[in-house]
C-alpha cells in the first residue's frame, strides 16, 4: 500500500506539472504574439514613412510648379532671390526623397527613377533661370510647357506610383499581422486547454492502472528496476510457464518470446556441461536463495555469447511461487577485461623491451668505449712505438664511428617518436647510389664468405629526385641485417626493379633476400616496433640495439612508400620495398653515330633477367643484342656467325655460371675466332682475383653487376677506343693546401673540442686563434682590422653569449667585414632544425661534431673561393 500511495502522489504530482507547463507554454505563447504585434508596427514605419514623404514632395512640387512660372515673367523677383528660393525647396524634396530611399520597400527602380527625374528637373530648371534675361515672356512659357511641366508631372507620376504601393503595403502588413496574431492566440489556448483536458484524463487512466497492479507486481518491479540491461523472465512454479519475458530477449539472446517459451529452444544452443549445469540448478530442489551460474552460448554465424544467469526466488506466506531469473550479456565486459589484462601485459613487454634495450645499449656503447679507452692506453704506454700506436689509432677510429652509429640510430628514432624527421628533395645519380650500397655489401659479404648478388632490372631512369641518404639508410639497414644473420656460404640478393612511370613519377621496388635465419611468425607481428628483437640469444649473439627495422618502416612511411616482408624459420628473409621518385632528364650519352650503332653484341649471363634487362639498355643505344642463358651455347652461337654478315663485335659474359665459367667461355671463343670478337666479363664482385687468368683467356675488358647504361655505354667506348660517357662536371677535390695561411677564429668553450679542432686547422696550416664563448668572439671580431680574419667557426651552446647571438650581434654591427665575414656553425646540434636555426642567425654553414676532416676542408674550402657580396645568406650546407 505504502508503493500504491507513492504512486499516486507521483501522478498528481505529473499531472499538477503538466499543468504549469501548459500555462507556461500559454503565456509565452500570448507574449510572443504580442512581440510579433510589435515588430509588424516597427515593420509599418516603413510604408506610412514612405508614404508621408512622398505626399509632402508631392505638395512641394505643385507648389513649386506654380510659383516657377510666375517668379519668372515676373520682373519684380531677382534670379537671385528666384534661385534662393528653389535650393530651399531643392533641399527639402531631397531631404523627403532620401527617406523614401532609405525605408521603400517597393523596387528599387522606382526610388532611382524619382532621383533621376528630380535631377532632370533642376538642372532644366536651373538652365532656364540663367537664361531668363534673353527670352520673352511667351517664350519663357513655351519652354516650360514643352520641356519643364512634363518632368514635374513624371516626378509626380512616380510619387503617385511610391504612394499606392506604400499604401497597399501598409494595409496588407495589418491585415497579415491582425490574422496571424488571433490564430496565433487561437491555436495557443485551445491547445493548451486540451493538453491541460488530456493530462487530467491521463493522470486517472495511470491512477486505475496502477491501483490493478501494484499489489501483484511491487515486488517484482523492485527487482526488475535494478536489473535493466539484462533479460528478465517471471517464471511460474504453479502453473509451470513463463508468466513474462521481456522484450530486449531477441537482441541479447537471438531467440524471441515465443522460442523462449520453450526450455530447449534456449539450452540447445549451450554445451552439454552448460546444460547439465543449468539443469542441475533448476531440478535439484526448490531455490530458497539467489543462485547464478555462467553460461556459454554458442554464436551461429556471430561471435559466441558469455551469459550470467542469476535466479531470485519470490516467497508468498514463505512458499516459493515464482522465480524471477535475469540473464545479463558479459561478453564485453569480459573482452574489456581480457583487453586490459592484454594491454597491461603489452605494457610489461614494452617496459621489459626498453630495459633489455638500454642493457643492450649499455653493452653496445661500452664495447666501443672500452676499446677506444683501451687502445687510448695502450698507445700511450707505448708511444715511442709508431707501428704500435697507429694500430690503436686505427682501432680507436673503427669503434668511434662504430659508437656514432649507435648514437645516431637513436637519435634518429626519437625524431621519428616526436614527428620531427624531414625528408629532403634533392637531385641524385641512382647508379652511383647502388654501386655504392652494392661495394660496401660486397666487402662485408665477402669477409664473411658468403655470396652477394646485385642486379637491376628494367631500369632506365638513372637520375631521380629524392632523398638519396635516407634511402642509402633503407637499404644499407636492410642489407646489413641480412648479412648479420646470414650464416657462411649463405646467399644475399638485391634486386632494383623500375615497375612503372607515372605522372612523371618513377616507381621502384627494391628486393632484399637471404638464406639466412628467418623469422617465425610471432616475432614477424613485432619485427617494426622499437626495441625488439626476436629473443635475448639473437641480441647476445648478433649485436644491435633493436631499432633498426623501426626506423627503416618509418623511413620507408615517410618516403610515401610500402615495405613488405616475407620469411620462415631458418629458410631466410625477403623484404620488399617500393618507393616513387620525381623523374629528371640524365645526362645524353655521347653520339652513337658510326661504328658504335652498328655493332652486334651477344649477353651472357645465367640469370635471365640480367639478360634482358642489358638487351634492353643496348637497343635504346641502338646496338643490336641477343642474349643466352650457358656458355656453351654462347660459344656455338659465335662459331656459327663467325666469318658472316651476322658476326658478334662484343660479347658481355658472366663470370660465375654453372657447367662453364665465364673465363672458359671466353677461352673457347678465342680459340675458333681469335681477335675479332670483344669479351666483357661481367661480374658481380671484384674481379681482381681473376683478371690475370681472364686476360691470359682473351678478356679485353670488365664491367661488374648491377649494370647500368652509362656504365655499358663507358666500356664499349673504352674497348672500341672512342670517346667515353659524357659526365657532368663535377667539383674538384678540396686539397688542404688551399687553407694555407687562412686565418681563422676558433669559438670553442670546451677544451678537448677546442685542442681537437686546432689541431686539425694547423694540419691544413691554418692560422688559429681561440675564445671561449660568444662574447669573446664578438669582442675580437670588432676589435680587429678589416679582412684581419677569413673566418669564424662558432660553437652553438656556449656559456655567457651562444653561437647564435654572437654570430646576429656580429652581423648587426657596424664592422666592415659584418655582413661578409663568413661564419659557420660547428656543433653537435645536427637536426635539420638546427640548420635553418644557424641560417637565420646568419650563419654560411653547418659543420656537425663530431668532426668529419675531409668534410671539414671541403666546406672551409668552399666557403673561403665563394666571392664576397655583403650578404651573409648564402645558405646553409648540410653537413
Amino acid at each position: 500500500m505504502k508503493s500504491y500511495f507513492a504512486s499516486k502522489k507521483a501522478t498528481a504530482a505529473g499531472t499538477l506539472i503538466i499543468c504549469v507547463i501548459s500555462i507556461i507554454f500559454t503565456l509565452s505563447s500570448i507574449y510572443s504574439i504580442r512581440n510579433m504585434e510589435s515588430a509588424a508596427s516597427r515593420i509599418y514605419e516603413h510604408p506610412y514613412t514612405v508614404s508621408n514623404s512622398a505626399r509632402e514632395m508631392r505638395s512641394r512640387l505643385l507648389d513649386m510648379k506654380q510659383f516657377i512660372s510666375i517668379f519668372l515673367t515676373d520682373s519684380f523677383h531677382s534670379i537671385e532671390d528666384t534661385e534662393a528660393l528653389l535650393e530651399a525647396r531643392y533641399a527639402l524634396q531631397q531631404e523627403s526623397l532620401d527617406k523614401i530611399t532609405e525605408k521603400y520597400l517597393g523596387p528599387a527602380d522606382d526610388t532611382k527613377k524619382l532621383q533621376e527625374k528630380m535631377d532632370e528637373l533642376i538642372a532644366e530648371q536651373s538652365q532656364l533661370l540663367y537664361s531668363v534675361p534673353d527670352y520673352s515672356e511667351a517664350e519663357i512659357n513655351d519652354y516650360l510647357n514643352e520641356y519643364i511641366y512634363p518632368i514635374y508631372d513624371e516626378v509626380s507620376e512616380t510619387l503617385t506610383t511610391i504612394i499606392t504601393f506604400a499604401n497597399q503595403k501598409v494595409l496588407a502588413l495589418e491585415k497579415e499581422m491582425k490574422y496571424t496574431s488571433g490564430l496565433a492566440i487561437s491555436t495557443a489556448v485551445l491547445l493548451s486547454l486540451f493538453i491541460i483536458i488530456l493530462s487530467i484524463q491521463n493522470s486517472r487512466h495511470m491512477e486505475r492502472r496502477r491501483v490493478h497492479d501494484v499489489a501483484d507486481r511491487e515486488k517484482m518491479f523492485d527487482l526488475l528496476s535494478n536489473n535493466v540491461d539484462d533479460v528478465f523472465f517471471i517464471y511460474n512454479l504453479k502453473e509451470k510457464w513463463m508468466e513474462y519475458i521481456s522484450p530486449n530477449c531477441e537482441r541479447i539472446l537471438g531467440l524471441n518470446e515465443d522460442q523462449l517459451q520453450h526450455y530447449d529452444a534456449f539450452t540447445a544452443k549451450l554445451s552439454e556441461n552448460d546444460q547439465a549445469a543449468l539443469y542441475q540448478l533448476f531440478h535439484s530442489g526448490i531455490l530458497r536463495s539467489q543462485a547464478e551460474i555462467s553460461l556459454k552460448m554458442e554464436g551461429q554465424g556471430i561471435r559466441d555469447k558469455w551469459l550470467l544467469l542469476k535466479a531470485y526466488p519470490i516467497l508468498v506466506n514463505d512458499q516459493v511461487v515464482r522465480y524471477i531469473i535475469s540473464i545479463g550479456d558479459q561478453t564485453d565486459a569480459l573482452l574489456a577485461q581480457q583487453n586490459l589484462r592484454d594491454a597491461l601485459t603489452l605494457a610489461q613487454k614494452a617496459n621489459d623491451a626498453k630495459k633489455d634495450f638500454l642493457s643492450r645499449m649499455s653493452h653496445e656503447i661500452r664495447t666501443p668505449m672500452n676499446a677506444i679507452i683501451g687502445m687510448a692506453t695502450i698507445a700511450a704506454a707505448n708511444i715511442h712505438d709508431q707501428n704500435r700506436v697507429e694500430d690503436c689509432l686505427a682501432k680507436i677510429g673503427f669503434s668511434s664511428k662504430h659508437l656514432l652509429s649507435l648514437i645516431n640510430d637513436v637519435l634518429d628514432m626519437s625524431k621519428i617518436e616526436e614527428g620531427k624527421l624531414t625528408m629532403s628533395h634533392e637531385p641524385f645519380e641512382f647508379r652511383q647510389l647502388i654501386q655504392s650500397i652494392t661495394s660496401i655489401i660486397d666487402s662485408q659479404a665477402r669477409s664473411r664468405n658468403q655470396n652477394f648478388e646485385a642486379t637491376v632490372v628494367d631500369f632506365t631512369e638513372e637520375m631521380v629526385v629524392g632523398d638519396a641518404m635516407r634511402v642509402n639508410q633503407i637499404l644499407l639497414n636492410l642489407l646489413s641485417n641480412a648479412v648479420k644473420f646470414t650464416p657462411e656460404n649463405g646467399k644475399i640478393r638485391l634486386e632494383v626493379r623500375q615497375i612503372g612511370i607515372r605522372n612523371n613519377q618513377v616507381r621502384m621496388r627494391f628486393t632484399v633476400s637471404d638464406t639466412g635465419i628467418g623469422m617465425n611468425e610471432n616475432f614477424l607481428q613485432r619485427l617494426y616496433m622499437p626495441f625488439e628483437q626476436a629473443d635475448s640469444m639473437i641480441s647476445q649473439r648478433f649485436g644491435g640495439t633493436g631499432l633498426g627495422m623501426s626506423i627503416t618502416k618509418n623511413l620507408v612511411s615517410l618516403l610515401g612508400g610500402t615495405i613488405q616482408v616475407f620469411s620462415k624459420e631458418n629458410e631466410g628473409t625477403t623484404f620488399i620495398v617500393e618507393l616513387s621518385f620525381e623523374r629528371l632528364d640524365a645526362p645524353a650519352l655521347a653520339s652513337t653515330a658510326e661504328r658504335l650503332n652498328q655493332l652486334n653484341v651477344l649477353v651472357v649471363d645465367d640469370d635471365q633477367d640480367t639478360c634482358i634487362h642489358t638487351s634492353l639498355l643496348l637497343e635504346r643505344m641502338g646496338i643490336l643484342a641477343k642474349w643466352v642463358l650457358k656458355g656453351e651455347e654462347a660459344v656455338k652461337i659465335i662459331i656459327d656467325a663467325h666469318g658472316s654478315d651476322n658476326e658478334y663485335d662484343v660479347c658481355f659474359i658472366d663470370w660465375q655460371m654453372p657447367d662453364m665459367d665465364g673465363i672458359e667461355t671466353a677461352r673457347r671463343i678465342r680459340k675458333y675466332v681469335g681477335a675479332d670478337t670483344l669479351i666483357i666479363i661481367i661480374s658481380a664482385y671484384d674481379w681482381t682475383p681473376i683478371e690475370q687468368a681472364a686476360r691470359e683467356a682473351g678478356v679485353n675488358a670488365f664491367i661488374s653487376k648491377p649494370m647500368f647504361a652509362s656504365t655499358i655505354y663507358n666500356t664499349l667506348m673504352t674497348v672500341t677506343r672512342r670517346p667515353a660517357y659524357e659526365k657532368p662536371e663535377e667539383k674538384e677535390t678540396v686539397k688542404p693546401r688551399e687553407l694555407a695561411g687562412k686565418r681563422v677564429l676558433l669559438v670553442e668553450d670546451n677544451e678537448l673540442n677546442m685542442e681537437i679542432a686546432t689541431e686539425i686547422l694547423k694540419m691544413a696550416d691554418v692560422k688559429v686563434e681561440c675564445v671561449h664563448n660568444g662574447r669573446e668572439a664578438v669582442d675580437q671580431v670588432l676589435n680587429s682590422e678589416a679582412d684581419y680574419y677569413d673566418l669564424v667557426l662558432m660553437d652553438i651552446q656556449m656559456p655567457v653569449m651562444n653561437g647564435y647571438e654572437a654570430t646576429q650581434a656580429i652581423r648587426n654591427s657596424n664592422h666592415p667585414n659584418a655582413k661578409s665575414l663568413p661564419i659557420l656553425a660547428m656543433t653537435a646540434n645536427a637536426f635539420v632544425e638546427d640548420i635553418a636555426l644557424a641560417k637565420e642567425a646568419g650563419m654560411n654553414a653547418h659543420i656537425a661534431k663530431p668532426i668529419d676532416v675531409s668534410q671539414l676542408y671541403t666546406t672551409l674550402t668552399q666557403i673561403l673561393q665563394e666571392t664576397p657580396d655583403g650578404d651573409s645568406d648564402n645558405g646553409v650546407l648540410e653537413n
